[in-house]
């Protein structure tokens, strides 16, 4: 099984949640900050017209697959990866392996709305997990300064950070060298469980990215 996969001109990983975990187990002993990231369809399409997200994706230490579209778009029929990556299965190794390992973390959201849904998310679902801190970039005035130094007081091992792109790929390149963590875990949208129209809204959006997707997948391969 190929362990990078091309799409629209950019390498994503492709490793199964054992091998990514092997890597992760790597990061917490690192002694400068690893950078993961869940890639979606909208962060692909992002990054056809941004230049920032593309530089963000391709230099990112772990890139995560968040949609089976996108294994499929690149033509890996895996049934484990596929199972994966439908089931968001990293991301809970991911989260039991910090709690495993004592490691406190980081929460990071543009509005406090979004911040405090997060944590009531990783708490409600993961007693055990250690929240050190957590900010809101309209909290600061997006000034990211004053984010940088309220995530280091914090003495975190991991940032999740739930940042729209290409916010978040603005913080993290203007920032990655100042952040005071083990790892930077980017998390897609869709890291918790949605209601039934939420769900709705959510299968939409993904209808319309998979088929602008495929779209400049044929443009792509065409030129």
């Amino acid at each position: 099984m190929l362990k990078k996969i091309d799409i629209l001109g950019i390498e994503v990983d492709n490793y199964t949640v054992r091998e990514a975990m092997m890597q992760v187990e790597n990061y917490l002993d690192n002694t400068i900050m690893n950078t993961i990231e869940t890639i979606d369809m909208k962060m692909l399409e992002l990054a056809g017209q941004d230049e920032t997200v593309r530089a963000c994706i391709e230099q990112l230490d772990l890139a995560v697959i968040g949609e089976k579209e996108i294994l499929i778009a690149a033509d890996v029929h895996s049934s484990q990866r596929l199972s994966e990556t439908i089931n968001h299965d990293f991301f809970r190794e991911f989260i039991k392996r910090i709690i495993r390992n004592h490691k406190r973390v980081f929460l990071l959201a543009e509005t406090i709305a979004q911040e405090e849904q997060l944590e009531h998310f990783l708490v409600g679902k993961y007693e055990q997990i250690e929240v050190a801190g957590h900010c809101a970039i309209e909290e600061k005035s997006n000034d990211f300064e004053s984010v940088v130094n309220e995530i280091n007081s914090a003495s975190a091992d991991v940032i999740f950070s739930i940042l729209p792109s290409p916010l978040q790929e603005q913080f993290l390149t203007e920032n990655k060298s100042k952040l005071d963590a083990k790892i930077w875990y980017g998390l897609s949208s869709d890291y918790a469980p949605r209601s039934r129209i939420s769900r709705i809204s959510q299968i939409a959006g993904r209808l319309i990215h998979k088929k602008k997707l495929q779209s400049k997948l044929h443009k792509y391969n065409k030129d």
